[in-house]
Formats: C-alpha cells, structure tokens, sequence
C-alpha cells in the first residue's frame, strides 16, 4: 500500500503548502522537493503491490519508503502545529531566537535532507531494478483514474443468482421435519469451499423466505468465528431472542434460552463452523427443547464438522458451481449495474466471459470482478489489462477466490487502499457502523478532497466505492436505502489481514504498527509501548462493551502523533473528565470519540488545546450534563454529534463561531441567554445535516424562527420534540422557515394534531425522503396537497407510530407522484391504503411504476400485527401475490406462548376437577336415576353440558393466547402478544426496582382472576426500541392495549395511593374503572380488605397483601 501512504501524504503536502505556515514556508524548498521525488515514483507505485509480491528486493525496499514517508508526515505535522503555536504566541524576533525554536528549526531541517536522499536513493534502486527510468505523469497525482464514480450503492447486494434449487432443497427438509413429528432437533449441513454461496444460500431461507417466516416461532442466526466461546454463542442466541442479557450468570445462559423456546418451533443457524471439537454444541443442543419440528442449519468447510453436529448424510447439501449462463448473468447484473444489468459494449462481451471463465463459478470471485470491472471505464484495453493481471494472479494462486479478491485490492485507487486496510482490525462476523469507519478515514486524511466537496460527502463516497466493489456487506439500512451498518466476508477479511500485516498498518505482534483496536481481550502493555499508533479504535461487537482499565486510560494521552482516538462502547474504572485529562496533549487528534461511554460527565478541560479536532461524537453520553466554553474555538471542527445525551440541557453559547461544522446532531437550544440559541445557526453556512431537538417554546423567540432559512448547504434536517411541554411549542414550530433546497426531512414527536404550515412543495420543492414518527399529528394541512399542479417530488415516505393519523391513500398518491417508497407502521386510522387486512406482502401499482408493499421488519421484529405496517420498494417484473392463508397462520404463530403445553395441562385438570364436584354435588341432591326420564331436566342438562363446553372452549383458546398467567415476554414478543388479544395490561419494569416486584405481586395475582385479559410483563432494559416508542419515561409503567392500541397507562404509584403498601384490591378497581377488566361477582370479602385499605392511613404490614416489611 506504499502507493496509498504517498497519496495521502501528497494531499496532505499540497493542502499545507497552500496554507503557508511559518515553518512549513521555512521548509518550502525541502518539501518541494520530497513532493518531486515522490511524484517522479507514483507511476511505479500504481504496479507495487502487483510486483513486491513477485520480488522480495522491491518488497523490502517499499517496507523502507512507508517508514520514510510516515516520519515525513509526521514532520509536516509538527512544522504545522510549531507555525500555529508561534502565531499565537509570538514575541517577534525572540520567538525566532529561542533556544527550542532553533532547536526545532536544525532538527527538522536536517531530517528533512536526509529523508529526501534516502528516498532519491530508492529512487534509483528501483529504476535498476526495472531497468528503466521513472517518468512523472500528472494523473497520478491528479487522481484522475478513468472511471465512473458512484457517490451510492448501485445494484441489488441482496440479488442471488443461480441457487433457487438450492433454497427449495433446504426449504423442505424443513417442513419435513414437522411433518415427520420428531422428537429430535432436525440438523442441516450446508457444506462446500469459502466463496461457493453457503452463507447466502442460508441467509435466504433464514431472511426472504416467507414461509419460513410463517412456520417458525423463533429463529436465531448466529456466526460462529473461528475464536469463540460457548458462552458468546448462547448470548448470541438470547439477542437473537430479543434478551441483551447483560449481567446475566453464565451459568444461567442456556437455562433462559430454554425458558424462551419451550413449546415453540424454532430455527437456528450455526454459520460458519471451523473446529472439529464440537462439544459445546452437544452441550448447547442437550439443554434445548426437542420436538415441534425445530431444525439447525450448519455452514461450514468441512463436512466431518457438519457430521459431528449431528448431520445425517441425506441432510448434507453440497452447493455446486454456478454454470456459465448462470455466471455470466450475475457478472452482468454488478459490472454493467448502470446498464440495468446488461452488457451494452459488443467489444467487451467476449472478454467480459474470459475474466468470468476464470471464476470458475465461485459467486464470490464473480462479484468480487464484477464490482471491481462496474469502477473500470469501458473500455476494450482497460478490460484486456485486467483480464490479462487476472491470468497472472492464477499463475502465482490457484484459489480463484483469493486471486480475484487480491486483483480487487491491487486495483483500487490508492485513497480507497487505506479505508480498506482499516476493516483489519475489527473482529471476525463484526458488525461495523459506517459512521465510525467514515469518521476514522476522515481524521486520518485518507478521504481525497476535490472540487470543493465537503469531507462526510468524500467519505461517504469511499463507503459506497468499497460496497460496489463487493469488498464489504451491507447489514442495514434506513426505509429510504441509506446504509447504516456493514460487514466483511471471512475470506475477504483474510486478505486484508494479510496485507494490513505485511504493511504495518495494523498487526497484533508488533510494536511498529499504526492501526490498533480496542477489545476486551487485546495486550494493554503492548498496546502503550507502541509509540507510533495514529488510530485507536474501538472494535468491539455488537452487545458488548469494553473495560478499559485507569492504567491503560491514562496511557492513551501519550501517543503524541495519534489521529484518531474511538473509545466508544466502554467502560471506565474512573469518570473519563479524570482520566483524560492530558488529553489535550495529543496535538495532532482529528477525531475523537466518547460516545456510549461511562461515566461521563463533563469533558476534561484541556479538550481546547486539541486544535486540528475535526470530528468530536459524545452521542449517547447520558451523564454529560454540560460542554466546555471552550469548544467554541476549535474552529476546525467538521462533525459534533451530541445525540441522546439525556443530561446535557444545552451547548456553549458561541457555538455560531464554529463555521467549518457540516454535521450538528442532538443540537438543544438554550432556553436563555446563557447557551446557544437556535439563531446562531445562521452562522453554520456549511451545515449539511442538522439534527434539532426542541421541548419549549421558549428555545425559539420570534426573531430566531428563520435561522435555518438561509443554510444553502443544508440537505438533511431531523426535528424532534421528545418530552416536549407546553401547547406553545406548536405555534412555534409552525413558523420555522426549513431551507428549500431540502433534501430529505424528519419530524419525532411533533406534539400539534396538524402538520406545520411549511410542510408543503411549496416551501420544499426539492424534498426527496419524508419520515412523520410518533406524536399526535392526526391531519395535515391544507398546503400539503400543493397548489396549482405543483406536487410533491418525494420518492420515500415514512409514517411511524401515528396512531391518530387520517390520510387517503388515493389523495396522497396524486400529490406524491414520484413516490418509489412507503414505510408505514402503527397508523391505524389511514383510509384506503393499499393493502389488505394487516398489509403483509401485497402488491399495487402506483403510477408508471410497480410498488411492493410489505411487511417491515425491525431488528427481527415482525411488525405485521393488528396494526397497518405497509413498507415499499421497486417489483421485479412478476407481482407478487396476497396469501391470506399465510397471513393467518403468522398471526396464530404468533399469538401462541411457551406456555401452550402447561395451559392445556392446567385446564385439563380444572375441568376433571369441575366434573368431579358438580357429580358429588348432584349425588347428594338427587337420584339421578329417578330424573332420567323427565325430558324437561334432559333438556336444562343438556344446555348446561353445552354452556359449560362453550365456556371451556373459549377458557382454551384464552390459555393458549397466555391468558391466566402473568409472563415475561421479550422485545421480539412484544407485538405478536398486545395484538393477539383484545385486552392486553403490559408492565415495564426494571428487575433491580422494589416498587416494580410490588406491581408484579399484584398483577400476578390479578392475571389468575381476570381471565378475560392478557397480563404481561416486559423488561425495559431490554426493550429499548418500545420504550422509545411508547414513551415509557418512569417506572413501574403499566401500559392498557385495546386491539392492538395503547390506550391508557399507569406511571409509578400516582393513582394507587402513592404509597407502596396498596392493597391487590386498589389496583384492581383502577383497572375496572379503565374498562381492561369486568367487576366480578361475590367479591364481598375483597371489598372489605380494600375498605379496610382505605382507613389505614401509616403504612403497615396488616393487609395479607401488602408489600411492606
């Protein structure tokens, strides 16, 4: 990668220069020269990775140039932070004179000559070692490499070509399964070479087939790396589950995954298998319910692996190598992705096939060409030059896997090199966040700046050229296409590690590296004797966190030439303020990053001191209760994310002067003069994305209502009102004056019933993407609907969590004609939508275009329940059809708990024991024998036999829904159980809270005599996205479901006396008066305990129900 360190030192050389500091102008003449030696070598630097691998001279001598040019770098950056320093603090002729001044001035003068003769030396060795001479050409350094650049994602990463026989094959060996009745977990083994499309094959059936969406309960996907632990692998399964399980014994970890799949059918896939010693599978697999029809799916290379887990030969599939149609099909649909998929060029058909002939049918190898040749101008030579590197590669490896990734590597431009290299150091299945990896190449400098572009668009730029090019995966993304999360292929992974090892990028046995990442498991004392780090980065997976340890927190303040600092996601022995508090001395920090971090709460004072800081993110720190005054003079500031920090009230007042920001998210505005007011956006010209949180009216006086009208730049805008108060804030709202050049829009928790006035195509003819989630708007305004044919040019819209929302589908479709994109989940009153019963899967047509209409999943969650959840995007050229069968049977799946086989247990007992006393109470009475006769009493008996049939059918059908019982349920529960009944009483509690055991005595108790409504109950620490959308701010929080709808709640102990030792009987009546539960007959010995109750005015322990000690 000695090409990529060039480049981005060149870029940094050519930007510093312009700037024409005092000591890089003192320098001007050696640095110009390094800039001509180092561009006399970059045509050769274009073939190096190519040639050290064939000549270990050239390797050798490249090793020496990276170090070479990382101390120039370095050098550059001090001339830089020396010139600031002495702009700041000159003393004129003295300052030039001072000891340390001339010191610095000889030190670095020398190195300089002596780096720029080393390197002419290389120079020269490598032009003998070709035999030739090195010629400059400017478009190496230009950058201008012929061809297109995608600022998106082009094509389909979810296409699969040529396995639909595979899916069906795997598809009913699991039905077969329940069929056959079986008492046994059913074992799948999917077994073949890494790059044949054994995960995709299993990724398919697991996510897109429907009916396995149907037949099974639970599913649980889970990545087995080649270093695990028994214990990762079932904390795995429970986040599958919808259980964070955070703090839980590991001892207790398989008994829990029990508790959640007794009774049920459940899939799960075991991805990715490497060792043959399997015994913690054994011991895993005895601890889980048997039966129902249950399945495993095991990916893995090695077939012994697969038999040891328990597959029976006529359960391995063997995926096979695509054919040649079937290989050319899926290059064409990624190489000629701006063409629709077709090869448009007659002259590069046939060298097109060539290059894929050489894949030998491995689907990774083909996308891995095919992403690369889409980067590739079209070219006949460029194509033949790489078809012709491609035969090389498969002379020096015959892994055509490895062969094609390696070309894609040596065929990326050098800036996209580096941001590459960077996926080395994150673990094996890990889930990465595009922001983090954006953020880290934006504060390193390998991000190329051109035309003006701002630094997040060049970054996301990068992201997008690595996911066209097939080298990252993407995870998740947003209704509206934006990619949030990202992930390696284990075999690309491989070769990065490799190449990252061989350049000293990154490494774990070394103390040369630059690159390190943060783990719970990595070697603290060779972590801090490694003095030439630039990025610190935290890696850990999703669903854990790192312990950083006092001794290993202060070590990090001496790394003096550290660009980027991520300790996201981690755990301090000490508040970080403390432990960082030499933190300003790491002068050349661009990036820094605190975020979900704990205990945090304030920022260290010597943060002003970190000058060149870029990119600061503190988002979810939810003890940070102020920033320092002195953040308002880091003026290069690009990025400042204070997102969900829940403490923080406000930010510094002079925030206005920060004119470089382009990304402002969690801004709070200050309610007086003390903080930042909304009006000093007017200042931040060069925002992109703004993220604005209001809750009073008074944090917008009516002067400030058009400080975001004249921000040209700004695209994004969220506006959220969480926790807002007071009716004012509306009024307010409604005058906000929203740039027109929107791109794309977001309101949270709007508190008004009709939508602002400037939400129309009027005001926002340019708006793309619309997102309305939570609060009450119930109806929008007039100018929504446009005004003299001017109509809306959103392609994406988002309706979340409306529950009072009235719009008509035929209205809305003619004022958004463009319209590609409709999530909509939670709004029950929209008319006319299109779609059927709940909306799961249907079709339309809207427009000149097909719409899909589906059912949107979150984190796993089907949200297809009693609820209208309609989500959209482009149809293939079949439409696709309602099964209303399909829909039926998911609500039923859903509506049955683990409690199934104990429920029928239970009322199988109560009805023996029914007939048992009604037989001896008759017996006593009356000789039925001397009734037999009389018709009348055959009549009386007849009816009772049938109302008490009745009644026990319905008491069944109740049970099997969980009624009669108080449960626990998971986030993933969550909707299947509040829309499978008509009355649903839900507490979300915290297990460490006493008055939340208090509730649960009561309601358990309440559960077992009110059979007619659900009672449940769910974790709020493990169920962050509903406590979100359901507001829940105080515990204990009892919720009341109507068909589905939130209808009233109980918040602490408010309406039950405000007192902990209430009796069962007060919470009961509360419930009765919220019309959730019937008034029972014969209660006359509970009416005294809660008139008792009532007199009692200290608390005590009398009642047999109180909670008081």
């Amino acid at each position: 990668m000695a090409d990529a360190i060039v480049s981005v030192f060149l870029e940094k050389l050519l930007n510093t220069l312009a700037e024409e500091g005092l000591y890089v102008t003192k320098f001007r003449e050696q640095f110009e020269k390094l800039q001509t030696e180092l561009q006399l070598m970059q045509c050769f630097l274009k073939d190096a990775d190519r040639l050290k691998r064939k000549n270990d001279t050239i390797n050798k001598v490249l090793a020496v140039l990276r170090e070479l040019i990382y101390e120039a770098e370095d050098i550059l950056a001090d001339c830089q932070l020396q010139s600031r320093d002495d702009a700041l603090f000159s003393n004129g002729f003295l300052t030039c004179i001072s000891p340390p001044v001339l010191h610095f001035k000889h030190q670095n003068g020398k190195r300089i000559n002596e780096i720029i003769g080393e390197i002419t030396q290389i120079k020269q060795n490598i032009q003998s070692l070709l035999g030739g001479a090195l010629l400059f050409q400017p478009n190496a350094i230009n950058g201008k490499d012929q061809m297109p650049r995608w600022s998106s994602q082009v094509y389909d990463h979810t296409m699969v070509v040529g396995l639909e026989a595979d899916t069906k094959k795997i598809k009913d060996w699991l039905f077969e399964a329940a069929s056959e009745g079986k008492q046994e977990i059913l074992a799948i083994g999917v077994v073949g070479m890494g790059g044949l499309g054994k995960t995709t094959i299993a990724q398919k059936v697991f996510n897109i087939e429907k009916e396995i969406d149907d037949h099974f309960d639970r599913r649980m996907w889970v990545s087995v790396s080649q270093t695990f632990t028994e214990e990762q692998i079932m904390r795995s399964m429970l986040r599958n589950l919808g259980d964070a399980s955070v703090g839980d014994d590991a001892n207790e970890l398989l008994k829990k995954i029990n508790q959640y799949l007794l009774g049920k059918r459940y899939l799960i896939v075991m991805d990715d298998v490497w060792g043959e010693d399997v015994a913690w599978w054994r011991r895993i697999s005895q601890g889980l319910p048997k039966g129902n029809g249950s399945c495993v799916i095991i990916t893995t290379r090695n077939e012994r692996v697969s038999r040891k887990m328990g597959v029976k030969e006529t359960r391995i599939h063997r995926p096979k190598f695509l054919n040649k149609d079937y290989s050319w099909l899926l290059f064409q649909k990624i190489a000629f992705a701006a063409s629709e998929g077709q090869c448009i060029y007659p002259d590069l058909e046939d060298v097109g096939k060539e290059i894929v002939d050489k894949c030998e049918g491995l689907p990774l190898a083909i996308k891995a060409v095919g992403g690369m040749m889409l980067c590739k101008a079209s070219y006949y030579h460029e194509w033949r030059r790489i078809a012709d590197h491609f035969r090389d590669e498969l002379a020096e490896n015959d892994d055509s896997v490895m062969a094609s990734l390696q070309l894609s590597y040596d065929e990326l431009p050098p800036y996209l090199k580096s941001c590459f290299l960077s996926f080395s150091l994150y673990p094996e299945d890990c889930v990465i966040t595009k922001q983090q990896v954006v953020h880290w190449w934006i504060g390193e400098g390998f991000v190329r700046l051109r035309s003006g572009r701002s630094s997040t668009d060049a970054g996301e730029d990068c992201f997008s050229g690595l996911i066209n090019r097939c080298l990252i995966e993407v995870v998740d993304k947003t209704y509206n296409g934006t990619i949030l999360t990202c992930k390696m292929h284990d075999m690309v992974r491989e070769l990065v590690i490799k190449i990252a090892k061989d350049d000293a990028f990154s490494v774990t046995n070394k103390t040369n590296c630059r690159h390190s990442g943060i783990t719970n498991n990595m070697d603290r004392k060779q972590l801090t004797a490694n003095p030439k780090l630039r990025g610190l980065v935290s890696t850990t997976k999703s669903g854990e966190v790192n312990k950083i340890e006092s001794s290993t927190a202060k070590k990090l303040s001496e790394f003096r030439y550290l660009r980027v600092l991520d300790v996201s996601k981690s755990i301090f022995e000490l508040p970080i303020g403390s432990l960082l508090f030499h933190i300003g001395s790491l002068h050349h920090l661009t990036y820094l990053s605190l975020s979900n971090t704990h205990p945090l709460i304030e920022l260290p004072a010597s943060l002003e001191k970190l000058t060149n800081l870029q990119i600061l993110d503190l988002s979810y720190c939810q003890n940070l209760r102020t920033l320092p005054h002195n953040l308002i003079t880091l003026n290069k500031l690009k990025v400042l994310d204070v997102s969900n920090c829940g403490s923080l009230e406000c930010l510094p007042k002079g925030l206005g002067r920060l004119s470089n920001l382009e990304v402002l998210l969690g801004f709070r505005p200050a309610r007086s003069s003390h903080g930042c007011r909304i009006g000093e956006l007017r200042n931040l010209t060069r925002l992109r994305i703004l993220g604005l949180h209001l809750t009073h009216a008074d944090e917008v006086e009516e002067n400030e209502v058009n400080a975001m009208a004249n921000l040209r730049d700004l695209e994004n805008l969220s506006i959220s009102c969480f926790d807002s108060h007071g009716s004012d804030l509306t009024s307010k709202l409604d005058k906000l004056y929203p740039p027109q050049q929107l791109y794309e829009l977001s309101l949270k928790f709007y508190p008004g019933k009709m939508s602002p006035a400037w939400l129309n195509p009027i005001a926002l003819p340019l708006l793309k993407y619309l997102s309305i989630s939570s609060g009450n708007l119930a109806n929008v305004n007039q100018n929504f609907w446009g005004y003299n044919n001017i109509v809306w040019k959103i392609q994406g819209l988002m309706l979340e969590s409306l529950s009072d929302l009235e719009l008509e589908w035929p209205m809305l479709q003619e004022a958004m004609q463009s319209l590609r994109i409709v999530n909509v989940s939670w709004c029950p009153e929209l008319v006319s939508f299109p779609i059927d019963d709940v909306g799961f899967r249907g079709g339309m047509r809207g427009g000149n275009e097909r719409i899909s209409i589906e059912a949107w999943n979150y984190k796993g969650l089907n949200l297809g329940l009693g609820e209208l959840i309609l989500a959209c995007g482009l149809l293939g050229p079949k439409e696709r059809e309602m099964d209303p069968d399909s829909v039926k049977s998911t609500l039923s799946n859903l509506a049955f708990g683990n409690v199934m086989a104990a429920a029928a247990r239970d009322y199988q007992k109560e009805l023996l024991a029914q007939e048992k006393a009604q037989s001896s109470t008759a017996n006593e009475e009356v000789d039925l024998d001397e009734l037999m006769d009389d018709p009348e009493l055959e009549k009386l008996h007849a009816d009772r036999i049938a109302a008490l049939k009745k009644e026990a059918e319905k008491r069944e059908a109740l049970k099997r829904k969980g009624h009669g019982d108080y449960r626990e349920i998971t986030e993933g529960d969550f909707l299947g159980e509040v829309t499978g009944s008509e009355k649903v009483v839900c507490h979300f509690y915290h297990k460490e809270f006493y008055r939340c055991k208090i509730m649960d005595k009561h309601l358990k108790a309440l559960a077992l005599k009110h059979m007619d409504t659900k009672f449940i109950k769910l974790d709020a620490e493990n169920a962050p996205f509903f406590v979100t959308k359901l507001a829940v701010k105080t515990l204990p929080c009892v919720i009341i479901f109507r068909k589905g709808v939130a209808v009233d709640r109980l918040v602490g102990f408010q309406d039950l006396g405000a007192k902990d030792d209430f009796a069962m009987r007060t919470l009961e009546v509360v419930l009765i008066k919220k019309g959730i539960i019937s008034e029972k007959k014969n209660e006359d010995d509970e009416d005294d305990v809660y008139d008792e109750s009532r007199r009692r005015t200290v608390r005590s322990s009398v009642n047999h129900d109180s909670d008081s000690d």
